[in-house]
């Protein structure tokens, strides 16, 4: 008997990129992220498919505690142009945006600092982006 667990796990593949940012692309089992992918500095992911509903959630953590640095994402869906979804200034913050349109979708990270990104079903909740702007 094949557990779920087994199931999920060999239905993904981590392809890891020569600068030290790793990325998990599904093949797509329900339940499943399509992409997650974490690194430092700007990135622009491989085109991934997606349904019509679907969700990004991001994080980003500078590792000089004591100033502020930009963070932003951009996402080009089915070959138009690229639209901002965040534009945050901070330590560290991340947030969440739901889709209502999909195809071949591509994601802008522009940084230094470290950030991970996982796209998923769509989700029915949507949290504000949070931004920590000075240290504790």
């Amino acid at each position: 008997m094949v557990r779920p667990a087994v199931l999920i796990a060999s239905s993904l593949a981590l392809v890891a990129c020569s600068s030290g940012s790793s990325t998990t692309v599904a093949t797509h089992a329900p339940g499943t992220p399509y992409l997650t992918m974490s690194g430092t500095g700007n990135r622009t992911t491989p085109s991934v498919a997606l349904p019509a509903k679907w969700s990004l959630v991001w994080k980003f953590s500078c590792t000089d505690p004591t100033n502020r640095r930009p963070f932003g994402v951009a996402v080009s869906i089915d070959g138009g142009p690229s639209h901002s979804v965040t534009d945050q200034t901070g330590l560290e913050g991340g947030g969440y945006h739901p889709f209502t349109k999909g195809g071949p979708t591509t994601f802008t990270v522009t940084t230094s600092c470290s950030w991970n990104l996982l796209v998923s079903t769509a989700g029915t909740q949507t949290f504000p982006a949070t931004t920590r702007t000075s240290a504790p």
